[in-house]
């Protein structure tokens, strides 16, 4: 019975959250529906799903022949296709723009209902922290757009459950990873769990595979090199979340500092350059220490078969998205699969440490969850308060300082699971005597 309440309990949430929020827009007050998303940290469009809205419009376009990837006429913001091609592929379907409504109601209900698959908490605190993250401002700013990382979100978790089947079975979730990948790029990085395969099985794989991805790429590249500038990206302090939101930033503040010297560009350069370093370096300490005591590899080991596979795919997607380029809020999504194996680690026959480390990530994460709201949240109280701009100013760059370290000790932690799982694959188990051997030779 508690197993079944603490499974169901943050999906039913959600649910009531948005049957009551879908009832504010249809038959309540507007103007109080915009408030509670402002107030989540969330800005309203003047419509619910203008992201799904987007994507249906690029299919309708599609249809009148329309090349819609530097501009789109069908859709309401004119914005440029830079999804993968693939998706035109799909524009036969009859479905346009008027259906923006009734796909991402159904989107974001099915996406919901996928959370009950996930892991559940089995303590009350770490239910909280669940019900946290699953109503956190990241959540909702994906169902409030309907984005298709929510789509991605839901392919991404069916080819985690299938990787957990036997082996035929196994290669439907790899297809559906590599469907994911071929529709928006970075899910490739859940096609990690092909390293679980022994050394035939996963060359074979690998092989298939790349034979896929060049196929791809010869048929669809003029189009990917075109949609490849409408990638997001923007300011470094926003809700964008990248490695390069804190060295730039920070570059592009030496750089003003310098400004009235010729040097003031290469003063930048040199500094954001040398604060990347400095991050990757911390990433290589925290590491080496979680994969130096063996003590990570046991509390992996004792997770059950699907807390660990989400773990390491909700790992490898976040980290893949963290340092290929800049990625808005609602990716973050990706976090509810690393949560239940964070909190599984929490539990672990460890060390206080360790367990110290799941505790941590998974608070940690849900802040960073919830960071919009806090920072538009900060700036309005300050704003109401009259608080100086100046103040004001070095306020919002602390609140930023503290997310981008936290983002980076995250990305640290995950960065350790994922060397302890390629640690432990069988492929790199049976590569590492062939290539000691081969040092041995050359020394």
């Amino acid at each position: 019975m508690r197993s079944a309440t603490y499974r169901s309990a943050a999906p039913l949430a959600a649910l009531l959250c948005f049957l009551s929020m879908s009832w504010l827009y249809g038959w309540g007050d507007h103007a109080l529906y915009e408030d509670i998303l402002r107030w989540y940290g969330v800005v309203p469009f003047r419509f619910p799903f203008v992201d799904i809205s987007g994507s249906l419009a690029a299919w309708e376009c599609a249809r009148q022949g329309v090349d819609v990837i530097l501009s789109d006429p069908c859709d309401v913001l004119h914005r440029g296709y830079s999804y993968s091609p693939l998706w035109m592929a799909a524009s036969p379907i009859p479905l346009g723009v008027r259906d923006t409504m009734p796909v991402g109601w159904c989107l974001d209900l099915l996406f919901i209902g996928s959370l009950t698959v996930l892991p559940p908490p089995r303590r009350p605190a770490e239910l909280v922290v669940v019900l946290a993250a699953t109503l956190s401002t990241m959540v909702v700013f994906a169902l409030e757009r309907a984005n298709p990382d929510i789509l991605l979100f839901m392919m991404v978790l069916a080819a985690g459950l299938l990787a957990e089947c036997r082996a035929s079975v196994r290669l439907i979730g790899y297809g559906l990873a590599l469907l994911a990948a071929l529709l928006k790029y970075y899910p490739i990085m859940a096609l990690i769990t092909v390293f679980r395969e022994r050394p035939p099985r996963f060359l074979a794989i690998a092989i298939a595979l790349t034979s896929a991805l060049a196929v791809f790429w010869v048929k669809y590249h003029t189009e990917i090199a075109e949609g490849l500038p409408g990638i997001a990206h923007g300011p470094y302090n926003t809700d964008l979340f990248a490695a390069k939101n804190l060295p730039f930033l920070l570059g592009e503040a030496a750089t003003n500092i310098a400004a009235p010297s010729s040097w003031g560009r290469l003063v930048g350069r040199t500094f954001a350059a040398a604060i990347y370093a400095t991050m990757i370096g911390v990433c290589w300490v925290v590491c080496r220490r979680l994969l130096s005591s063996g003590e990570l590899a046991a509390a992996l080991a004792s997770l059950s078969g699907l807390e660990r596979t989400l773990l390491v795919i909700g790992c490898a997607v976040i980290v893949g998205c963290f340092f290929a380029g800049q990625s808005i809020g609602y990716r973050g999504v990706f976090l509810l699969m690393v949560i239940p194996g964070l909190l599984g680690i929490s539990r672990a026959p460890a060390s206080r440490n360790l367990r110290a480390v799941g505790t941590g990530a998974s608070g940690v994460i849900v802040l960073l969850m919830w960071g919009e709201c806090f920072r538009l949240g900060l700036y309005r109280g300050l704003e109401l308060h009259g608080v100086p701009a100046a103040i004001t100013g070095q306020l919002g760059f602390y609140f930023w300082l503290i997310r981008e370290l936290g983002w980076w000790w995250i990305v640290a932690v995950m960065l350790g699971v994922l060397a302890d799982f390629l640690r432990v694959s069988p492929i790199v188990q049976a590569v590492s005597p062939l290539f000691s051997r081969r040092v041995l030779r050359a020394g």
